[in-house]
């Protein structure tokens, strides 16, 4: 554990120190405002938390590709891939760390959007209670979107050493994800002969179908398990893409 803490923290300070993730951070922020403001003028200020967190299933599609586009892809542009899998790590040290410092940040870009809890309750008080469940919820739902997103984007990064082009991919996967369902009841055939299962199964795959229920206040174990088991996904695709250049 002390190897993964020491990779993770190594992951995490890079961030720091590179402009991308500020620039990152501050889209972030900007876009937050940007859809929060506007509802809080003039003397019909809603107090209601959706705001904050109803685009950031569409804005992260975006934004964290940005962050992870070099997770991998630039450790093997360096060639520096093999001298960090030939220390004494396991390759999925390696990817989890990466995870883990890219998920660390995004937790630091969302604490800021905390002061709108507060802005929120103070509009509220001696009129419209805050109800805390959608609140709880966002978060824990944003938190769960952005690590599926990480994972994807670290996935995608390991398939390549074009940064760029790692942004590009993970932006498909996590679009067509989105779509999924979509693009399939728009074909009549698949969708004449699919089955109750098969549509299930199909509107399993969409992660903004999942991420509405939390920001309802709906925690239920069927959308975190979706959020784990999809995550998990990605990232056990990312430790096969690495070690599959052991092959080579």
């Amino acid at each position: 554990m002390s190897r993964l803490a020491a990779l993770t923290k190594r992951e995490l300070l890079a961030y720091f120190y590179a402009p991308v993730p500020y620039l990152v951070m501050f889209l972030f922020l900007l876009i937050t405002a940007a859809m929060v403001v506007p509802s809080l003028q003039g003397n019909q200020a809603r107090v209601d938390y959706v705001y904050v967190f109803s685009w950031l299933d569409f804005a992260l599609l975006f934004l964290i590709p940005l962050l992870t586009m070099n997770t991998v892809a630039e450790e093997r542009s360096k060639n520096t891939l093999e001298t960090l899998l030939t220390a004494p790590v396991s390759d999925w040290q390696v990817i989890f760390s990466k995870w883990l410092g890219t998920f660390a940040f995004y937790t630091v870009m969302l604490v800021p959007t905390l002061v709108y809890w507060v802005v929120f309750l103070q509009l509220g008080e001696g009129k419209q209670a805050l109800d805390p469940g959608p609140v709880i919820g966002s978060y824990v739902g944003a938190l769960l979107l952005g690590g599926l997103y990480i994972a994807i984007g670290v996935f995608a990064s390991s398939l390549t050493e074009n940064g760029p082009l790692a942004a590009f991919l993970a932006f498909c996967i996590m679009i067509f994800m989105m779509l999924f369902t979509m693009l399939f009841e728009a074909i009549p055939f698949l969708r004449d002969l699919s089955s109750d299962l098969v549509r299930t199964l199909v509107s399993f795959v969409s992660q903004r179908d999942h991420f509405q229920q939390f920001l309802q206040g709906k925690i239920a174990v069927y959308d975190l398990v979706y959020f784990v088991m999809m995550t998990t996904l990605f990232l056990f695709l990312s430790v096969r893409a690495i070690e599959s250049r052991k092959w080579r």
